[in-house]
């Protein structure tokens, strides 16, 4: 059976809803309402009936539209359309269900600003999705930035590491936080192993 591509334009009628399926993966759930308007033989505009649609989406798309979306707002959802029998207590009826693939804000009956994220960071696995540590790049780069101060897991270029970067004492240059010493002038002692 071939798939049903479908284009809907809407309202988010139902706060989208984030969760993380049995394998750990995240989808958001969110209903929209849509309805047409037709032009009568007088000229008037008038509203047709009301279709309403759950939608679905998953992966990097779910976390973007969970932190984006909110009730109440114009947007356009494409994707494939599913339409389900149900049966609860005594009564049955069909739910039209579309598996997004792409959503966003209808800008013909507004403006949105559209901020640019990477797959890891709408998940959280980036690190550099930060805030702390976009400050003190931006500081670093000369663009600003609310702080000045850089992370303890930024070095003076830049540069990301995964536990705090520690500076030695000049008079200490044996750091414990370090683990460094002087090979030349520490006492070690060789261990040979046994076969």
């Amino acid at each position: 059976m071939e798939e049903i591509r479908i284009t809907a334009h809407g309202n988010v009628v139902a706060e989208p809803i984030e969760r993380e399926g049995r394998n750990a993966s995240i989808f958001t759930t969110f209903r929209i309402a849509t309805t047409p308007y037709k032009r009568t033989a007088d000229g008037k505009f008038v509203d047709g009936e009301t279709s309403f649609f759950n939608v679905i989406a998953f992966g990097p798309l779910a976390a973007n539209v969970a932190s984006a979306l909110r009730k109440g707002q114009p947007v356009i959802v494409e994707g494939t359309l599913t339409i389900r029998q149900w049966s609860a207590d005594g009564r049955s009826g069909t739910t039209a269900e579309i598996d997004a693939r792409h959503i966003g804000h209808d800008l013909s009956w507004g403006r949105a600003a559209f901020e640019r994220v990477s797959r890891a960071a709408a998940l959280g696995y980036e690190r550099t999705s930060d805030p702390a540590v976009r400050r003190a790049v931006a500081a670093l780069d000369g663009r600003g930035g609310e702080s000045e101060e850089r992370p303890d897991n930024v070095d003076e270029d830049g540069v990301i590491h995964d536990a705090p970067v520690h500076e030695p004492d000049a008079e200490n240059v044996e750091d414990p936080a370090l683990g460094l010493g002087d090979p030349e002038s520490d006492d070690y002692e060789v261990v040979q192993r046994s076969a």
